[in-house]
């Protein structure tokens, strides 16, 4: 580290405080700049000076404001280098779109180790809710979601009861994207032919409904026919 490096690190380390503040203001260009100072910390191993903000980096993950959170789960290196623990806990967040945020890195969080297969197998359970979530984004995002974990083996066979209550779900909203991704789970070997013809009639319902829906689930049976 040369000199100019050195006193810039000082000087990130004297103001700590307020850059770590700074990684939940409203202002994006705040927050990118303070995630880069807390980088340089890390960067130059300067990880000591950050050991009693962990419950706080932490809870910057499930943070009210979307930008916020975002920001710190794009930061999950920083995160591992700082050796945070109970990251997992997003994935059963009371908030769809908290939850929502912790699921869709799914992925990155376990190539990067921070939690395993069997922890996620563990708390699939949470990840039904998102799939009839209220909010309709998360809802499309959940079930294309949802085939990614079906090939990852996180959901299996054992989970097609689960699943085929989305089928024949009361809400129309809910069950036609369950439907919409029947196709691909069939290919999978998740569901088989049976199961799906046996439970056509709750998407031919959805034929009769005056609305966006009832050209969806026309789409949908066209191809199951074919």
């Amino acid at each position: 580290m040369d000199r100019l490096e050195y006193k810039e690190i000082n000087e990130i380390i004297r103001h700590k405080d307020e850059i770590l503040s700074d990684l939940k203001s409203k202002d994006r260009e705040k927050r990118k700049i303070a995630w880069d100072k807390i980088k340089s910390l890390v960067d130059t191993g300067n990880v000591k000076v950050l050991e009693g903000k962990k419950n706080y980096l932490r809870s910057l993950l499930w943070n009210r404001i979307q930008g916020v959170r975002e920001d710190a789960w794009s930061h999950l290196d920083i995160y591992k280098e700082l050796s945070v623990e109970g990251i997992e806990r997003g994935l059963r967040a009371n908030s769809d779109r908290i939850k929502w945020t912790a699921w869709s890195h799914i992925f990155e969080l376990m190539d990067m180790g921070i939690i395993t297969r069997k922890k996620v197998i563990e708390d699939k359970y949470s990840f039904w809710r998102l799939l009839r979530s209220r909010w309709s984004t998360i809802r499309k995002k959940a079930w294309r979601l949802f085939v990614d974990l079906v090939k990852a083996r996180i959901f299996d066979r054992r989970d097609v009861g689960r699943y085929v209550e989305f089928l024949r779900h009361n809400k129309p909203s809910v069950r036609i994207y369950a439907w919409e991704v029947a196709l691909q789970l069939l290919n999978l070997g998740f569901i088989d032919a049976n199961t799906l013809k046996s439970n056509q009639i709750y998407l031919e319902d959805l034929t009769k409904i005056e609305s966006r829906i009832k050209k969806r689930a026309l789409r949908i049976l066209l191809r199951l026919k074919s």
